[in-house]
């Protein structure tokens, strides 16, 4: 895919309008960080916060503010065959639980459109054709809870936090405070979200890290217990057993063979 041209962050007065009656002669992403109004077919359709939009080639592109400001990000781009887009539907408002993925990858792709790095096209049709990937798992997320629109973003948030400091002890409560929820209600709606438990999403990080360093180091099953926020031996290697079928020191073994 190739961009043509890319905007991050853009702000705009309430008067903003765009009017491309014969479209823009290529393919328009756009994520909305506000609201915008649309004339779609003739009919005026609201863009809310945290929606996007793919026009076609030739589609009119009428869009406009639809409060005292207007920000979004856009890429102009072309795309052969329609191959990686094609999963996507075109002209139409896409309603999403958030924007802040979408808006990290485009972010990506815009410091490589302005960089003169020797492979800077080919970083953009990689992060190009991941922006459609994401936003096609974001536009598939369709829970039966509506409420978990709502805690989405704070739910991704704290688990990257439990990815990022596996030697921490979480417990519900802990968790359950990052996101100002109660422990009971927290819990289903971590489940509902991620298909798994707090605490099964906790374990499940602490021994993958702990796999890579049964692998890759030679510091005693103790002290790799104790890295990861095992207060004894005894119950990382219980943990340990029950996820893999195998002792530590077994895998250690397997590893290495």
């Amino acid at each position: 895919m190739k961009v043509n041209a890319i905007g991050i962050n853009y702000n705009h007065k309430s008067q903003f309008f765009i009017n491309r009656p014969n479209g823009s002669g290529d393919y328009l992403f756009i994520c909305f960080r506000t609201g915008a109004i649309l004339n779609l077919n003739g009919k005026e359709v609201t863009a809310d916060k945290n929606s996007a939009i793919i026009y076609n080639k030739g589609t009119p592109q009428i869009y406009r503010a639809a409060q005292a400001s207007y920000v979004n990000d856009f890429i102009h781009f072309d795309a052969e065959g329609d191959r990686d887009i094609r999963n996507l539907p075109l002209d139409t408002v896409m309603s999403l639980p958030s924007t802040k993925q979408i808006s990290k990858i485009m972010k990506d792709i815009y410091l490589e459109y302005i960089s003169n790095n020797a492979n800077r096209f080919d970083s953009m049709d990689l992060l190009m054709k991941l922006l459609f990937v994401k936003t096609n798992e974001l536009v598939a997320y369709k829970p039966q809870d509506t409420k978990l629109y709502g805690y989405f973003d704070d739910l991704l948030n704290l688990r990257s936090m439990i990815y990022r400091h596996p030697e921490e002890k979480w417990t519900i409560e802990r968790l359950s405070e990052q996101v100002n929820l109660s422990a009971s209600h927290f819990q289903r709606l971590y489940k509902k979200t991620f298909g798994t438990s707090p605490i099964a999403d906790v374990i499940s990080c602490k021994l993958q890290f702990a796999k890579t360093s049964l692998s890759a180091t030679d510091d005693t099953v103790h002290d790799i217990a104790a890295q990861y926020g095992y207060d004894n031996e005894e119950h990382f290697m219980r943990q340990f057993k029950k996820e893999t079928g195998i002792t530590p020191t077994e895998y250690r073994l397997s590893q290495r063979e």
